[in-house]
């Protein structure tokens, strides 16, 4: 994997998220924005389908949930920092039973996350991970005119079916 630039926000793009969570639903936010052209969302279930899709794109932020469908977010995050990737990484911990846990947080620093999110996850919290300062945000994610989209694997007909749910709704 080639080793991403760091999201540019005056480069003009939008920022390419990367959202591994077998939860899709719990980022309706996240794909209204989307949808919005603020940021292009990959959703992914399964850590090793997330890994093939970033040697295909450039990922400017990572959101990794706790357990995921082929191993624990921890190990995914282990990977991706193994793979000497620059874009942050925010572990979602503890989303299934949606508390905070601190022995969760504490996992996810030692596996390397750059910080910990708990769900409903917001824009704010993309900002945030970016490193946007706040002079910045309002410009990169106010209405940009870009059009992004929200990509999923051909073969989950259940993530298809959510996210459509999610963008009729």
């Amino acid at each position: 994997m080639s080793p991403a630039a760091p999201f540019d926000a005056h480069a003009g793009n939008v920022p390419s998220v990367v959202v591994v969570d077998p939860q899709f639903n719990a980022y309706a936010t996240l794909a209204a924005s989307a949808r919005l052209g603020n940021l292009q969302l990959h959703l992914r279930s399964a850590g090793a389908d997330a890994i093939r899709l970033s040697r295909r794109i450039d990922v400017d932020a990572w959101i990794v949930a706790a357990e995921l469908d082929d191993m624990s977010g921890q190990d995914l995050v282990e990977l991706l920092k193994g793979e000497a990737s620059e874009a942050p990484i925010a572990m979602v911990v503890d989303a299934a039973r949606g508390r905070r846990n601190a022995v969760d947080t504490v996992a996810a620093t030692e596996a390397g996350a750059d910080t910990t999110l708990f769900h409903p996850i917001s824009l704010a919290d993309l900002e945030r991970l970016l490193g946007l300062p706040s002079e910045e945000r309002a410009r990169e994610f106010g209405s940009s005119g870009l059009k992004s989209f929200v990509t999923l694997p051909v073969g989950i007909g259940a993530a298809v079916i959510a996210i459509a749910v999610l963008m009729i709704g």
